[in-house]
């Protein structure tokens, strides 16, 4: 996993050695998992998969990013 951050945006990437890219999908109510891929499209600003080059393995990356918002502070009265 990796996060970084530029000016008002962060990105964090998860990667793993498997070819196979997640699909989203509705998890049942009694259901422990199948919710990740949900909550990353729901609360991000935008998301995708990228897989790896062909030198560097076979795996993949999923990635979202979101905005930061700019800080506001008081200036002294």
């Amino acid at each position: 996993m990796a996060a970084t951050v530029q000016h008002d945006r962060v990105r964090v990437t998860v990667h793993d050695d498997s070819p196979e890219l997640p699909s989203p999908r509705r998890a049942a109510t009694d259901e422990t998992n199948g919710r990740g891929l949900f909550l990353v499209t729901a609360l991000s600003d935008i998301c995708g998969m990228t897989p790896d080059e062909p030198a560097e393995g076979t795996g993949k990356a999923v990635w979202f990013e979101f905005n930061v918002p700019p800080t506001h502070t008081k200036s002294p009265a």
